[in-house]
């Protein structure tokens, strides 16, 4: 409703307010659902038993989930015995549950206190909302948990972020759809479900449900653009259109599972450039990924640069069979021949003699006059504790977007990054250097902020209806604007 009266005039706008009774003007003053939702973000009626909202970041599924659960509680607060009902609000952790689907911006509380419904949070041992008026429960549990929803009897269920839950699906079955056994008056258990989408098995056989029990709503995150920042949609498009990553995290797609790839050929291909059109690189950088201790160990060296525009360049790839010694002597070889600003190397736990190494022939290599004398050694790490494929994630992004150009041809490392299997835990020395080396680039770029006042034309609004109700164009044209 909001959306659609602020696409009207100015003085269209101005009358659609003047009809309104003062009790719409006030709902509209605190954002009540019925006037701040999208048709697409209320379920409708019907015989349903699962509403799955599959949406981009930012789309608005904290807000969706809480208000149908709080909803529901006020429609259906008893059972067909007259007990009064309980609910299920779960997420990945019990910790996401209560600091996102309950405490957050968006939670429950919040339209609990909007709502003025009285009600007790009790938040251990285990949390839940307790509303005084009816006696009805909403438990409030994680999916780390593999009991989760286990032993109630439940009325309806908000499931928050499913597709990160470490086994959904056994989840689902054995716990959270036996739990939905309540017997309510002229309706049934329902679950409303709403994530982000993943090539899980469990969704895509809900998406391809055709009997009805499955209402599946798909949307993107610039749908919820007037009540989001500019800036971060700017920044959100310059990161990921024109990705599959994009495609999931922006637009809810539901990717093929055989799209999990992380680099493309194609799009190596594409950005490729030849050393003619190299433009100006004035930052350069070393990552390394070191070998183990075996003979027939390689040391991963690639050579990446960046422009002023921040695209990258994949200037050369140096890996060298050979660990040790003589490996850290090579790459600092390869840091001298390019004049590059750093050597990047993972901070992986255990491996502290990497940088002992490093330095060491370092400064072997200042006493030959390679380097300063004195001078210390120009070492950087990136961070490893996350996982391979989400390390990786960035900066095959970049790749699609094709503002990675591979400068000639480097086919083993190419090979790698095309052949790489996220879901292998182990990844291949050229491409874990090349990774290092983009990621380090990645985190060296500006960040951009806007600190902002607090804008006070809503409370200036509400102030107006209490003190006398809506008397001027003028209030009119307050209220218009904290829309």
């Amino acid at each position: 409703m909001k959306e659609r009266v602020s696409l009207l005039t100015p003085a269209d706008r101005r009358e659609f307010l003047r009809r309104l009774p003062r009790s719409a003007v006030k709902d509209i003053l605190k954002d009540e659902w019925w006037w701040t939702s999208r048709p697409e973000q209320v379920p409708p009626p019907g015989d349903w038993l699962i509403y799955l909202v599959l949406s981009g970041r930012g789309w608005g599924k904290s807000r969706s989930g809480s208000e149908w659960i709080v909803q529901r509680t006020e429609l259906f607060p008893r059972d067909s015995s007259g007990a009064p009902t309980e609910r299920l609000i779960i997420a990945e952790t019990i910790a996401d549950a209560r600091n996102i689907c309950v405490g957050g911006p968006s939670g429950v509380l919040r339209v609990l206190n909007r709502r003025q419904i009285p009600y007790r949070y009790i938040k251990s041992p285990k949390p839940q909302i307790q509303f005084l008026e009816t006696g009805c429960l909403i438990h409030v549990e994680g999916a780390d948990d593999a009991d989760v929803g286990r032993g109630h009897n439940g009325a309806d269920a908000w499931l928050d972020e499913l597709a990160k839950w470490p086994d959904p699906r056994g989840s689902w079955i054995e716990g959270i759809m036996p739990s939905l056994r309540a017997d309510l008056p002229g309706d049934h258990p329902r679950a409303f479900v709403t994530t982000t989408p993943k090539p899980l098995a469990l969704l895509r056989e809900w998406v391809s449900r055709t009997d009805g029990s499955v209402i599946t709503v798909r949307g993107s995150t610039f749908d919820n653009r007037l009540n989001l920042s500019p800036h971060i949609l700017k920044a959100l498009r310059e990161t990921y259109e024109g990705t599959t990553i994009g495609q999931q995290e922006l637009e809810g797609v539901l990717l093929d599972s055989a799209v999990g790839k992380v680099f493309s050929q194609v799009d190596i291909n594409t950005a490729r450039i030849s050393n003619d059109e190299l433009p100006h690189i004035p930052v350069i950088v070393v990552g390394v990924d070191p070998g183990g201790t075996g003979e027939e160990d390689e040391t991963g060296i690639v050579v990446v640069g960046r422009d002023g525009r921040f695209d990258q360049y994949v200037l050369d790839d140096q890996t060298i069979l050979g660990v040790g010694r003589e490996a850290a002597l090579h790459c600092w070889r390869v840091v001298a021949q390019y004049g590059a600003q750093r050597l990047i190397v993972e901070n992986t736990l255990g491996k502290s003699w990497v940088t002992e190494s490093f330095t060491s022939a370092y400064m072997e290599l200042c006493e030959e006059g390679l380097f300063p004398k004195n001078s210390r050694p120009p070492i950087d790490t990136i961070d490893s504790k996350l996982s391979k494929k989400t390390r990786a994630e960035p900066v095959g992004m970049r790749c699609e977007q094709h503002r990675i150009h591979f400068v000639g041809y480097h086919s083993k490392l190419e090979n790698q990054c095309v052949e790489f299997d996220p879901a292998d835990r182990d990844s291949p020395d050229r491409l874990d250097a090349f990774v290092s080396a983009s990621r380090w680039l990645m985190k060296q770029e500006p960040r951009r902020a806007t600190v902002v006042t607090p804008v006070s034309r809503k409370e200036q609004a509400t102030a107006s209806v209490a003190a006398g109700g809506i008397t001027t164009a003028q209030d009119l044209d307050t209220i218009l604007a904290s829309w």
